[in-house]
């Protein structure tokens, strides 16, 4: 199981300066980060394609901790490393025991086949930088562990597939998809429906979510009419009341003519082809597909949202 995933050999932090530099010159030697390297880019950090560059992630890393400061990087880094198979496996073992030991994290490691070094310090890195990213409490002093995320916690997988035949399944991932969205919403889809709202409502939590913009065309009752617009409004005022600012802008078709998808994305780097709100709850057959190309959509999208009329 996962012989070739590797621990960090070095405390995270060491790691900031060579993603800095990648960020900074376009990429760096592998030799830079040393046996580290193959830890950075097995998370998502780094292209698979031994560059030294970053992917697209690892860019939006870069920015939030090097240009916006906004801390907003942990967000980032949590996504992946839920993904990360050590990670998997500290959550399925020690969910639920309120103070495990670093032995305990230890003897899963090396029961689940992720172990492969004579001292503990790559389990103590990995331990530091899971408490850095929120996903575990681990306390140096005391060496107690304590994983916070349940791994129970539903992911969406990287493809879904949208049928006919699994109507309730199909709603039910689109409400996933926009659960797992961190500090804002923003959904680009030409023919928005009011249907849509109540999947926004669902999973409306302002510890998690501060802002959400719908930016679509207006196609008068097709999409917008009166009982479209009172929707919203009434919408919006419980949104704002439980302090998530909300906004419904619409765009002219010529302005938006050279964009075909639809998407989701959230403010800390997730982003989502999705297939438009009719076709989700009629079950047409689409996809909604998990996609690395966050920069550039979120430019995108705030090009057309300053293009747009709030409604």
């Amino acid at each position: 199981m996962g012989t070739t995933i590797l621990l960090p050999q070095n405390n995270w932090k060491k790691a900031l300066p060579h993603i800095q530099a990648a960020g900074e010159n376009g990429s760096i030697s592998q030799h830079d980060l040393g046996d580290d390297y193959s830890f950075w880019e097995e998370l998502g950090i780094f292209e698979k394609s031994a560059t030294g560059e970053l992917s697209e992630i690892g860019k939006a890393i870069f920015e939030s901790i090097y240009i916006r400061r906004d801390g907003k990087e942990t967000e980032v880094l949590k996504h992946l490393l839920l993904t990360f198979p050590p990670t998997i496996a500290l959550q399925q073992y020690l969910w639920g025991v309120p103070e495990a030991s670093v032995d305990q994290a230890l003897t899963v490691l090396k029961t689940t086949g992720f172990w492969f070094y004579e001292s503990k310090e790559p389990l103590t890195h990995f331990l530091d930088f899971l408490n850095y990213a929120g996903v575990v409490t681990y306390n140096k002093k005391t060496r107690a562990v304590k994983i916070l995320i349940s791994p129970d916690t539903p992911r969406v997988p990287r493809n879904v597939f949208i049928d006919p035949s699994r109507p309730f399944s199909n709603i039910l991932w689109i409400k996933r998809v926009l659960g797992e969205c961190e500090g804002s919403i923003f959904w680009l889809d030409k023919h928005f429906q009011k249907e849509g709202l109540e999947w926004l409502w669902s999973i409306a939590d302002a510890e998690k979510i501060t802002e959400i913009r719908i930016l679509s065309l207006d196609m008068g009752d097709a999409n917008l009419g009166s009982d479209a617009r009172k929707y919203f409004k009434r919408f919006k005022q419980e949104m704002e009341n439980k302090g998530i600012k909300t906004s419904w802008a619409t765009i002219d078709s010529k302005q938006i003519r050279d964009t075909h998808d639809r998407w989701i994305l959230d403010g800390v780097g997730y982003l989502r082809n999705v297939p438009n709100v009719n076709a989700i709850s009629s079950g047409q057959r689409s996809e909604m597909n998990l996609s690395e190309n966050y920069d550039e959509a979120r430019k995108v999208f705030e090009e057309y949202w300053s293009k747009g009329t709030v409604i």
